[in-house]
């Protein structure tokens, strides 16, 4: 290759093109970057950029861009980096940056010139004693629970955060190159950042798997099957089906259970190796279990004893009896147990309670079990609710206060805002002022205003649990308008629920750097922000740049704002939440990231602020934060206001998080009537919130949550046809710690689901265990499955779902499918919601999405309506809300807009008529005849007044 472009000349025409493009091609395998350094290839290439300036229109951006992208492939590997620093490479990207023009079709280049000058830099280190998180929290000890339940069938270990992809359910393998102002021809920067991200982030992402190299077709690790006991055991959480436990159903179901051997057995569509592992798990657990579960009050007497004994013996046998049992089992049916057998009485995992304590509870209006709101009087205020639950919260960092938005509520602006114009100048600007500063080495006096670190040192250790004698407290209003004295800098906090602020410098009189803290017991996942911020000016621009954000890409660059909260604003009566930000910015600094297994730099945003009041106190975030404590305070809300004689309304906890914090579950239907028996109904099972980042998925819930318990006619008509099963957030210990994309145990929980860990995933395992009681005691897969999600990259509200056609396995193409089980609900909420974006929805199943709540479900449980519903970050680039963010207001309109779309889906004849296709892999919902008036009442009554939204439009 050489030889053909020294042959060329350095003269730019279609050949040394052509030559340069085949190179980068080559220079993808890390052994051909080797090679070509080598080679000589490398000084050739250098050469001709160095004429760069010589070269004139796309002929020269097309050589350039070439020949960058070969440099970035080559300085992937030591030598690489090493040669292009020795052959006076870095001193040609430097003047390329110093004279790059000015206009648009550079920005793209520019952009890489910085970011191979950043990873052949001296490794600078961000100015933290180390990556890892200072939150840390001890898991508790299981011996070889992992290398069996895990390895045993999967051949490999348990994904780790590591090994997740850390986007939303889809939100994972496909970010971006940072800048992509340029619509070139070629899209070799989005590629290679492409490429390179999955071969950093999804390691082995295909260990779940054994796949056939020839015809695909695939061997899918069975599931953990459960046994009887274990699984009967959730029938308190469907108390309303009454007692539907006998014999004979459990005879049922011990038959439906899949036997065991090391045989290659049938299940579904595929064939499943299996290993035994439950001896081992029986032998060698070890763990205490009231750390991790809810158990019921030891006060019962006797007759409920007897009472729960007749009901189903199995919950009351002593241990002894429970291995005796389950060694017998192993020589007949030997289901997997799901470590029963090492516990005591009644420690299941499940909280039950008897039945004849249950009976004597009011069945339309309840919480039970969420000892945090038990005790709180009926005549208490929202404000005075949620600084109880607050104090009650455990978390791995004692928190020193509430934050003031979150116990007012936490609301938004009711007008729609502008997607911010990027300024590419001051974007071009700071890349090449960051630039400048790794070059130049310059530390400059950085002066530490905040450090988490020392404060969590300083403060003694001590349990949340503990905090019942004292309040935490809000002073924010008092503090209004007194500047501190001692301190000529900004004052920072991020102590409070959700919060995330590792570290502040001031680098100037008007400027701070800001180092986020990554998820507990991880050094990764930097993305979510909430932090305090008081003893400003007003109406001086403060500047703020986050110095190690890792996504490679960010809605900052294409219109998305931070938010802010002003206390004083909201005192006046003036909205809460609202976006600010000007000179946006999202790019490559000079930071390198020892957690990333190729040289990689973190990614800086950057925005100005200028506050509107002296010695305000703000709090700024990356989205509107959704705390646990106000979910906890919102169902004690609804606790107290819904009407029992037309709203089944139960709120209970499933079980204790590993940090002892109550799980809740919602359940919500119509009450019992001779004409309409629940038994008779259908069950929606909703989930939300697994990753704690994603705080809009918590707020289209919550919409959902306040339209089921609603009046209107969709409400009335979905209570009367389902029984709504609803886990609110199923990671709350992220949540209450401020993570993005983890919990406590540094694993993607979404990436659980196929086989969760009874002691490190007990919430994805009982809710999984709460899906199995559906399916085989009722009887009833869930109608629709729905799990709400955030997504960082693109912007509207879209369906994920699953399709046998799209699927990346063989087996399941060959299975037929009717694309209208899955079509119908996107079709629906297309017409409902004019966030919603049908183009963006996907049916395809891929492998690394195998063990995510959606494929899973419908995997293994027959779910045909199993989707992750995604709600951006940033805003609308569509329909009546194009150019807007979105908002708290538009959030719970997605979730009202979702209960309309059920309400409408359960006319399946009807709908299924007017599906009709139109292309290969995809149909659409002919409305020419218009819908059915009771649905177009529907229609017009619950969408929220259109006329007001489209003067701000």
């Amino acid at each position: 290759m050489e030889k053909i472009i020294v042959s060329n000349g350095f003269t730019p025409n279609s050949k040394l093109r052509l030559s340069l493009n085949v190179i980068n091609y080559l220079t993808k395998n890390r052994l051909c970057c080797v090679r070509t350094v080598k080679s000589g290839l490398l000084v050739v290439l250098l050469r001709i950029f160095e004429r760069w300036e010589r070269y004139e229109g796309k002929i020269c951006l097309k050589i350039c861009s070439y020949i960058l992208t070969t440099l970035q492939h080559l300085c992937s590997t030591k030598i690489g980096r090493k040669n292009v620093c020795t052959l006076n490479g870095m001193n040609l990207l430097h003047k390329f940056s110093i004279h790059c023009p000015e206009d648009k079709s550079y920005d793209s280049l520019l952009a890489r010139v910085c970011y191979i000058i950043n990873i052949c830099l001296d490794r600078k280190q961000l100015p933290v004693q180390t990556i890892s998180s200072p939150a840390t929290f001890t898991l508790p000890t299981l011996k070889e629970v992992y290398s069996c339940s895990e390895m045993a069938i999967t051949g490999k270990h348990a994904a780790s955060s590591h090994e997740a992809s850390p986007g939303s359910d889809e939100d994972s393998y496909e970010d971006f190159m940072q800048d992509k102002n340029v619509n070139s021809d070629d899209d070799d920067d989005e590629e290679v950042e492409e490429e390179e991200e999955k071969a950093e982030e999804s390691n082995d992402d295909d260990y779940f798997y054994e796949e056939k190299s020839k015809n695909k077709t695939c061997n899918l690790g069975l599931p953990i099957q459960r046994g009887v006991e274990d699984i009967t055991g959730y029938s308190h959480y469907f108390q309303e089906f009454g007692n539907l436990i006998d014999e004979n159903s459990k005879n049922m179901l011990q038959k439906s259970c899949v036997p065991m051997d090391n045989s290659l057995q049938s299940y579904g569509s595929f064939q499943f190796k299996q290993k035994n592992c439950h001896e081992k798990i029986n032998s060698d657990v070890t763990c205490n279990q009231f750390f991790l579960y809810k158990t019921p009050s030891l006060t019962d007497d006797a007759h409920e004893r007897k009472s729960m004994k007749n009901y189903d013996s199995s919950f009351i046998d002593n241990s002894v009896s429970c291995n005796k049992r389950s060694k017998e089992n192993q020589n007949t049916m030997n289901p997997i147990s799901s470590v029963l057998s090492t516990l005591g009485p009644h420690k299941n995992g499940v909280a039950m309670e008897p039945i004849s304590k249950r009976n004597s509870i009011p069945n339309h209006v309840m919480v039970k079990g969420l000892d945090v709101i038990a005790d709180i009087s009926k005549d208490s205020d929202f404000h005075s609710v949620y600084v109880k639950i607050a104090t009650r919260v455990n978390s791995v960092i004692p928190f020193v206060k509430m934050a003031y938005p979150d116990m007012m509520g936490g609301n938004s602006s009711n007008t729609l805002e502008p997607l911010n114009v990027k300024d590419r100048r001051v974007c071009r600007a700071k890349l090449l002022a960051c630039v400048e500063r790794g070059i130049a080495e310059f530390e400059g006096a950085n002066k530490e205003v905040y450090d988490l670190d020392a404060l969590i040192t300083e403060l003694p250790a001590q349990k949340q649990s503990s905090n019942t004698d004292r309040l935490l407290f809000n002073s924010d209003e008092v503090h209004l308008g007194q500047k501190v004295t001692t301190k000529t800098h900004l004052c920072f906090e991020s102590r409070f629920e959700s919060g995330n602020l590792r570290k502040a410098f001031q680098i100037s009189s008007k400027e701070y750097d800001l180092i986020l803290m990554p998820d507990v017991n991880s050094t990764r996942h930097h993305q979510w922000f909430y932090f305090e911020v008081s003893n400003m000016e007003a109406n001086v621009p403060y500047v703020f740049n986050i110095v190690n954000c890792e996504k490679q890409n960010s809605q900052f660059n294409y219109g998305m704002k931070p938010i802010m909260y002003s206390v004083r604003e909201a005192i006046l009566g003036r909205p809460g939440w609202v976006r600010v930000g000007t000179d946006i910015c999202y790019y490559r600094n000079c930071y390198q990231n020892p957690s990333s297994r190729k040289p990689r730099s973190y990614l800086t945003t950057t925005f100005k602020i200028t506050f509107p009041h002296s010695y305000d106190v703000c709090y700024i975030a990356y989205h509107y934060p959704y705390t646990y404590s106000q979910l906890l305070a919102h169902i004690w809300k609804w606790s107290q206001t819904v009407d029992p004689a037309s709203i089944y309304f139960r709120a209970e906890s499933v079980c204790l998080s590993l940090n002892k914090n109550e799980t809740p579950l919602i359940t919500i239907t119509a009450p019992e009537s001779d004409t309409n028996p629940i038994v008779m109904r259908e069950i929606i099972f909703l989930t939300a919130r697994v990753h704690p980042g994603e705080s809009n998925s918590s707020w289209v819930m919550h919409g959902t949550l306040e339209k089921l318990l609603s009046s209107s006619s969709a409400a009335v008509s979905l209570r009367s046809k389902f029984v709504f099963k609803i886990v609110p957030m199923l990671n709350m210990e992220g949540v209450i710690n401020g993570c993005h994309r983890c919990g406590l145990t540094d694993e993607d929980l979404n990436r659980r689901w196929s086989n969760p860990n009874q002691h490190l995933h007990p919430v994805i395992y009982h809710t999984k265990g709460l899906l199995e009681y559906c399916v085989y005691v009722l009887k009833k897969p869930p109608y629709v499955f729905c799990d709400y999600h955030g997504h960082s990259r693109h912007k509207n509200v879209f369906l994920y779902g699953c399709s046998n056609s799209d699927s990346w396995c063989e087996t399941d193409r060959s299975v037929p499918d009717n694309p209208a089980d899955y079509l119908l609900l996107p079709q629906l909420m297309q017409h409902f919601s004019p966030a919603f974006a049908l183009q963006l929805c996907s049916f395809s199943i891929e492998r690394g999405r195998e063990s995510t709540a959606r494929v899973t479900l419908w995997r293994e449980f027959g779910i045909k309506r199993s989707y992750t519903m995604e709600s951006s970050y940033c805003g609308f680039d569509q329909g009546l809300y194009e150019g807007h963010h979105v908002d708290i207001i538009r959030l719970k309109e997605i979730g009202e807009h979702f209960c309309d779309a059920l309400a409408c889906l359960h006319n399946e004849p009807y709908w299924r008529t007017d599906v009709i296709p139109f292309s290969a892999g995809s149909l659409r919902l002919d409305l020419q005849g218009g819908l059915p008036q009771s649905v177009l009442e529907v229609s017009e009554s619950e969408r929220s007044d259109c006329s007001e939204c489209e003067e701000h439009c």
